[in-house]
């Protein structure tokens, strides 16, 4: 009797742990299939919005890899765009009191990376950042 039991034990196990493992498979399927209908469609699985739409974003996102700025590149860029003379550091954080200055030195520098600002140094005196129009 006991032996009865044992052997049914392990097959009720394999029998489950089949079953679960199948239901995992079709919704990794589903979820598949619905990834490549998207990508198909545009890269939208709602029909709400239209094809020009869809195409228009996808294309737009996949062009640029960046994204919006960071607040802090906002704030540069709104207070050089002002100053045909560029400011130093010491005057866009008396500008900017908000962002402390290991934040500004980052943000410029990658501003100055994406070619949005300039850094010019004359002879002796401070740098300046200017905005490139």
């Amino acid at each position: 009797m006991a032996n009865a039991r044992q052997q049914k034990q392990p097959k009720a196990l394999i029998r489950r742990t089949l079953e679960s493992a199948h239901r995992e498979i079709e919704q990794i399927e589903r979820k598949f299939h619905r990834t490549i209908k998207a990508v198909q469609n545009g890269g939208f699985t709602s029909g709400r919005r239209s094809r020009k739409a869809a195409t228009a974003r996808t294309r737009t996102a996949a062009g640029s890899a960046m994204g919006r700025p960071a607040p802090v590149q906002t704030a540069i860029t709104n207070v050089l765009k002002k100053r045909r003379t560029g400011m130093t550091m010491d005057r866009l954080q008396a500008a900017l009191p908000k962002f402390d200055q290991k934040s500004l030195v980052n943000a410029t520098f990658a501003m100055r990376r994406k070619g949005l600002i300039t850094f010019e140094k004359n002879g002796k005196r401070r740098g300046k950042y200017r905005w490139q129009d």
